[in-house]
């Protein structure tokens, strides 16, 4: 059997998948299951057993098709549900397409649709139902657990906690960050406390590194150094990791180590704490009274009034907090 499972987005919404990805390859022990995502997906992945097979989307739509076409699938799951997914889908032969939201004639139309989750779609594809009511009665298949290959660190047998800092957000939502400086400033106090710092992010954050590095000698610099599937390693060495919300957020909850948020122009819905992870997870939002939080807005019009108002005193006491309840 043939199975197709379609998802791109970004990290935190691909490491939210793990759950559904699990599940399907529980069902489907042994159909052979191409993932249809982003090069961050496939990144991401890789080294788990969920997928046979990876084609990574890179924006040439008839190449992609193309490839689709070349197989007929006996399912294919598309829990992506935009116009591109369907679209990439034209020509190409299967058995049944199940869809997580909208159908391609209900997205051309802008006609909304209630999503389906996995456990619908794992039935709509033919599963018994009381086989998947058994599994999802079982609280670990409800709970996000990203597979990592276990890596020993020269800096991971260090006795003193190890702090990992996640600088940067994508590119485009600059209204995310907490600030260089700031990080810069939460380096050096808690180096000043004997912890093990390590810094992670990508090629977008290499000159903040940098500049953090420069002015902390003792931090571990890994900013543009890592895979996807290293950085796994690399935070599953980790006590607790403190960054804006982005990826790194959920992939460090994915394996069940600790996080702290800081919060600015998003909401804190989206914080990991609120979602089906292992490990102790805390967020920081301004306590100031700003009507404009949260706005989603990419760049910040005004002076970034709800990241400034959030001081390293504030992420330095509540971290030491989550460190002492783990200790």
């Amino acid at each position: 059997m043939n199975i197709l499972i379609i998802r791109f987005s970004s990290l935190g919404d691909l490491v939210t998948q793990e759950v559904a990805f699990r599940a399907v390859r529980h069902f489907y022990p042994h159909a052979h299951i191409t993932f249809l995502t982003s090069s961050i997906g496939k990144a991401l992945y890789e080294d788990s057993p969920y997928f046979d097979e990876y084609i990574v989307f890179k924006k040439e739509y008839l190449d992609t098709n193309a490839t689709l076409r070349k197989r007929h699938y006996d399912i294919i799951f598309n829990v992506q549900c935009n116009r591109l997914s369907h679209l990439l889908l034209i020509g190409v032969s299967h058995g049944r397409i199940l869809n997580q939201s909208e159908t391609w004639w209900q997205k051309f139309l802008f006609i909304k649709a209630k999503p389906t989750w996995m456990p619908a779609l794992l039935r709509h594809s033919g599963i018994d139902e009381q086989r998947i009511q058994d599994y999802y009665a079982i609280p670990e298949n409800l709970t996000i657990t990203l597979p990592y290959k276990h890596v020993d660190f020269e800096w991971s047998g260090h006795p003193s906690p190890i702090i990992a800092l996640a600088i940067g957000a994508s590119e485009r939502w600059s209204s995310k960050k907490w600030g260089d400086e700031k990080f810069n400033l939460l380096t050096k106090r808690l180096l000043e406390c004997h912890y093990t710092v390590v810094l992670i992010g990508s090629s977008l954050e290499r000159e903040a590194g940098e500049f953090i590095e420069k002015h902390n000698s003792g931090v571990i610099n890994l900013i543009a150094t890592t895979t996807l599937s290293e950085l796994k390693s690399v935070l599953a060495k980790t006590d607790l990791l403190i960054g804006n919300d982005s990826g790194p957020a959920h992939l460090s909850a994915g394996i069940g180590k600790n996080t702290l948020t800081i919060f600015g122009s998003t909401d804190i819905k989206h914080c990991v704490k609120f979602g089906n992870y292992r490990g102790n997870h805390d967020f920081l939002v301004s306590a100031l009274p700003l009507k404009c939080q949260p706005c989603y807005k990419s760049t910040c019009p005004t002076q970034h009034e709800c990241m400034e108002s959030i001081s390293v005193d504030t992420v330095m006491k509540k971290a030491q907090e989550m460190l002492c309840s783990k200790h």
